[in-house]
Order: structure tokens, then C-alpha cells, then sequence
């Protein structure tokens, strides 16, 4: 494709001042309204409205958002499985392969939403030079608003490879936009560049206002370039095109060869993250093993979040994945490919012999992560009358018992929900939902400096995350060998993410970029 999408010129929202979209196909031009730029960015309190406008769609593209009816990427893959699996869901036909010209959605979202705020970052930008705002205000808005539009833009590079790199510029309806897309090099270089040009803009997290908790800061844009860079080192885009790729094709959707260099790159940026002592995991195991990893996603701000989509107080994820007999709409619910992942407590997998899993009692002994994110048969929940009671989910249980007409797999997710409520009732959970977080940079470290053979200091970062976890310690390598078999770090580390990052969606992205499940 050489030219650029029709840019849907954004809804703008800034005290007032609306701008709309119509909705057509994906790739026609729209109809849109005209934004008084001289009222909004002559005003402190508009253009602050106006850049706050742009983090309004940060989780669009992940997360229950995204497809519809609390449907996620975990639907589109193998972790999770719905009770909505008509034609008409939007991850349907990413699952099993329909998806086609006619049938845009679910990336619609990922198109729109990345174009509209790259557009209105662009108006902020223009605008820049007149803002009536301290010049400390104005860098620190400056830096949030180029950290955000290479949010967006990362987010269609995925999806659509190498798009047109238009830096600041503004389209009217008049223009004929004929930008050719750049290489998928180009875009991760623009993208690094963006991110450390907003770095040196913004704050760093410890001395960010407690009140500017969700606006960017340095954090966010070290956390973003270790992942951009992690993708880019990946099988599939390093060199690991598809065959069916043409040569001209190839190099706008990964580099067209392979260079060992881009891992150390990968690990580098994560490093550096690391090293500021900014962050750290959410521990704590009393009075269960792993109880931390629990509380991190109840819990609105903590030392782990990175970067995190903010939300107001709700019972949502309540509402999407618990049973019946709490309210629930059981919108997705466990796989049994995602539940065998977690090992047992001693860190190794279930088909070990050595690990103690024993089959007829499948959820004893466990890695704790496994009952921190699913609800099995027989555990305790509350009600709406306060009492915790047992979900039965075995075959012909009266409530939330097996049953082949909703799709049920005789588990539900916990993850994400409070236990001390249900759908309805109960506490209202002050929380955020975490894009990048502190155990995903940990885990990124240690996938680049496996595929550099340091499997010594890999080993340093996922024992961190399992310690945590509950994971017993036994020898003190956390179930961990002391091997140099790269084929087993690459089986641990992409059992590893897809276990910590179950339903986050960067699970199942990067496990897409390694073009294999573990």
C-alpha cells in the first residue's frame, strides 16, 4: 500500500467543544466539524481538558474494551473462552481466521482511535508556541502528548506494519494525502526517538505530584521503548516474515534479516528501567503464598504499575468473568490450554514427575498465580448477602456447573476481581488496568538476555517474579535449572509471561511475536 488511510480527522473533546467522526468503512473519508483552536488553546484550563481528551482511549485497544461485550485479546487466542462465540463477536474471526477486507472489526478500534490521537496530538503541538501555560507546564503537557501519539502510532504498527511517518503535520479536507508508508525500521527508530525525546520532557515517578498518578512521566516512555524494542527483536519481526511476504512487502512488516543485536538492544532498555530503582514487585505472602499478586490488580496505584489505564471506582471485571450465581455475565472464562500452563508450587510444570501435580486432585499444590487467577471448583466467594460460599462448577451443579450451551470450562477468572464483591453488590473497586507493569519489564530482561545465552542473569529476573509469586524457593533457583539449554530458557520464559501476564494482553502479543504458544 502506498499511500496513507484516509485519516478520520478526530473527535475532538475539550470543554465543550466537540468534534465527531461518522462512522463509515474502515478506510473513507469523514465528515467532520471544526475545533476553535484559538478558544481552546487561549485558555489553561481547555488545553489541559484538551490533552487529558487524548489518554480517554489509552485501553481502547486491549483489555474488555476492545471487542465488545467484555471480550479481550484472550478470546482471540487460546487463554480464554466465551460463551459469546457468534459470527457477530469481534474476536471471532480473529480466532478462526475469517478476518477479511469487509470484515474490519476488531481493528477499527486500533485504526481510528490511533489516527484521531495522533491528529489531536498534532493540534496541541501546532498550537504549542501561543499555550498560556509556565514553560515547565507546557514541556510537561509537550512531553505527554508525544509520548501519547507514539502510544497510538505503536499501537497500528503492530497490527498494519510500517504506516506513513508525518511527524507534526496537520491535513485539512482539501489535502490529497499521498504519504508512502516507511519500513517497519523507520517506524521503531521514529518511535525510539519520540520516546526519548518525551522522556527528557517529563518528570520521573518519584517526584511526579500524587495527584498526576495516571498522566505520563519518565516511566511510561522507558517501559513503552523496552517493549517496542523486545517486538522488534522477536521472531517474527526479526527477520521472520512470512514466506507468502513479497520483497517489497517484507521489509513493512519486520526487518527483512536477522541481527542477534536487536535482543541486547531490547535488554539494554529494560535495564536502564530497572536500574532507576523507580518500581518494584508487589510482595506479599501472608496469609496465603502469592497473596501480593492478588492485591497488585485490586489496588489502584502501587509500586508496580508503570503504565496504567485509568478507571474510575467500578465492579466491571466482576461483572464480565464471574458466574451466575454472583451476577456475572461469565463473558470469558479459563481455558484448559491456559490452566495447564501453571505449574505446582515448586516451580515446574505438571507433566514433571518431580513436581507433586497429582490429576485427581488438579487444583492442590499449585503455583499460586494459578488460584490467584482462576476460581475452581469449591472455592469460597461472597454473595449479595456478604457470605462467602463454595462455586461448585462440576457437571449438573445447579448453578455454575458445566454446561456445553454457555461454553463453560468449570473455571472462571479471578484475576481482576474483587472478592469482596459480586457483580452487583459490594465493594466498588478503586483500580487501574495495567498496560505495562514492573514483572513484564522483569520478564522482558530475561527473554533478551536468554537469546544472548545470559542465562545466569535470566535467571536472576524470573526468580523475582516467582519469589513473589508464593513459589516455593526449594534450592533457592525457584524450580529453575541451572542449564545452559537454550530450548529450555525459551520454554520457561514464554511459559513465564503467559502464567504472570495471563488477560493482561501483552501475553498473548508477545507469545504472537515468538510465533508460537508455549
Amino acid at each position: 500500500m502506498k499511500s496513507i488511510y484516509k485519516i478520520c480527522f478526530a473527535a475532538m473533546a475539550s470543554a465543550g467543544i466537540l468534534a465527531s467522526c461518522a462512522k463509515k468503512d474502515l478506510l473513507d473519508p469523514t465528515v467532520v466539524r471544526t475545533l476553535n483552536e484559538e478558544l481552546t488553546f487561549g485558555d489553561s484550563v481547555r488545553t489541559v481538558a484538551f490533552v487529558t481528551a487524548i489518554y480517554s482511549e489509552l485501553g481502547a485497544n486491549s483489555f474488555n474494551i476492545r471487542y465488545g461485550n467484555g471480550g479481550s485479546l484472550a478470546e482471540g487466542s487460546d487463554e480464554s473462552v466465551s460463551r459469546l462465540f457468534g459470527a457477530t463477536q469481534a474476536w471471532v474471526p480473529l480466532m478462526i481466521g475469517t478476518l477479511n477486507s469487509t470484515r474490519t472489526t476488531p481493528y477499527e478500534k486500533v485504526y481510528n482511535n490511533g489516527w484521531n490521537n495522533i491528529r489531536r496530538a498534532n493540534t496541541f503541538i501546532k498550537n504549542f508556541s501561543k499555550l498560556p501555560l509556565a514553560e515547565e507546564t507546557k514541556n510537561r503537557l509537550l512531553g505527554e502528548v508525544k509520548f501519547l501519539r507514539a502510544w497510538y502510532f505503536w499501537s497500528m504498527v503492530q497490527h498494519f506494519g510500517g504506516l506513513p511517518i508525518i511527524g507534526d503535520k496537520l491535513y485539512t479536507l482539501d489535502d490529497t494525502i499521498l504519504e508512502p508508508r516507511a519500513t517497519y525500521a523507520d517506524c521503531i527508530e521514529y518511535l525510539v526517538k519520540e520516546l526519548d525525546e518525551a522522556a527528557d520532557l517529563l518528570e520521573a515517578p518519584d517526584v511526579q505530584r500524587p495527584e498526576d498518578y495516571g498522566r505520563v512521566n519518565k516511566g511510561f516512555c522507558m517501559g513503552l521503548k523496552a517493549r517496542i524494542l523486545l517486538f522488534a527483536a522477536s521472531d517474527l519481526y526479526n527477520g521472520g516474515q512470512e514466506s507468502i511476504a513479497s520483497a517489497e512487502q517484507k521489509p513493512l512488516i519486520g526487518y527483512p534479516s536477522r541481527d542477534a543485536a536487536r535482543w541486547t538492544r531490547a535488554r539494554e532498555a529494560a535495564e536502564a528501567l530497572i536500574n532507576t530503582g523507580w518500581y518494584s514487585l508487589v510482595e506479599n505472602n501472608t496469609p496465603t503464598p502469592g497473596r501480593g499478586f492478588y492485591e497488585l490488580f485490586i489496588t489502584r496505584k502501587n509500586d508496580e504499575f508503570i503504565f496504567p489505564a485509568m478507571a474510575g471506582n467500578n465492579r466491571t471485571m466482576e461483572a464480565n468473568f464471574l458466574p451466575r450465581s454472583r451476577n456475572g455475565n461469565v463473558n470469558g472464562c479459563p481455558s484448559m490450554n491456559a490452566a495447564k500452563r501453571f505449574g505446582t508450587n515448586t516451580g515446574l510444570p505438571i507433566t514433571d514427575p518431580a513436581s507433586g501435580y497429582d490429576p485427581a486432585q488438579p487444583f492442590k499444590n499449585r503455583d499460586p498465580r494459578f488460584n490467584n487467577t482462576i476460581i475452581n471448583n469449591g472455592d469460597k466467594w461472597r454473595t449479595s448477602s456478604t457470605t462467602p460460599t463454595p462455586i461448585w462448577t462440576y457437571i449438573g451443579a445447579e448453578t455454575d456447573g458445566v454446561d456445553a450451551s454457555l461454553v463453560y470450562t468449570g473455571m472462571f477468572f479471578r484475576k481482576f476481581c474483587n472478592e469482596t464483591s459480586t457483580a452487583n453488590a459490594g465493594t466498588n473497586t478503586d483500580r487501574v488496568m495495567p498496560i505495562i507493569r514492573y514483572a513484564d519489564i522483569l520478564l522482558m530482561y530475561a527473554e533478551a538476555a536468554i537469546e544472548e545465552n545470559m542465562f545466569d542473569e535470566a535467571a536472576e529476573k524470573i526468580i523475582l517474579v516467582r519469589r513473589r509469586a508464593g513459589i516455593k524457593a526449594g534450592d533457592g533457583r525457584y524450580g529453575l535449572k541451572a542449564t545452559g539449554d537454550l530450548a529450555y530458557w525459551r520454554s520457561i520464559i514464554r511459559n513465564e509471561r503467559a502464567v504472570e501476564l495471563c488477560l493482561e494482553d501483552s501475553a498473548s502479543g508477545m507469545c504472537a511475536a515468538g510465533k508460537q504458544r508455549p
